[in-house]
């Protein structure tokens, strides 16, 4: 029988995974300028909220006028990972 605690770690690896793949994925849109297509629609409307917290802190750097780096999402994807690791230590010291 497997404890809380690995259920727990694994719930917590694969949330943060999915969370990184989405916001990594979407940023790799928007900096190479990809157009407006459903699997594109699709990735934009799974990020937006995950991105709503952090929307509007940086200013997206335009590199021209088809490439953005948004700054936001990236700074998001950085808080995300940070809280997950945090998470999975917390995790890790309590003892179910």
């Amino acid at each position: 029988m497997r404890s809380i605690s690995f259920v727990l770690n694994r719930v917590i690896n694969i949330l943060i995974s999915v969370i990184q793949i989405i916001m990594g994925v979407s940023i790799l849109l928007q900096l190479f300028g990809a157009r407006e297509v459903p699997f594109v629609r699709f990735v934009y409307a799974l990020e937006a909220p995950l991105l709503a917290p952090f929307k509007g802190i940086f200013q997206p750097i335009h590199l021209n006028a088809l490439y953005v780096l948004d700054t936001s999402a990236l700074f998001a994807l950085i808080i995300y990972s940070l809280l997950g690791f945090l998470l999975l230590k917390l995790v890790g010291i309590r003892n179910f």
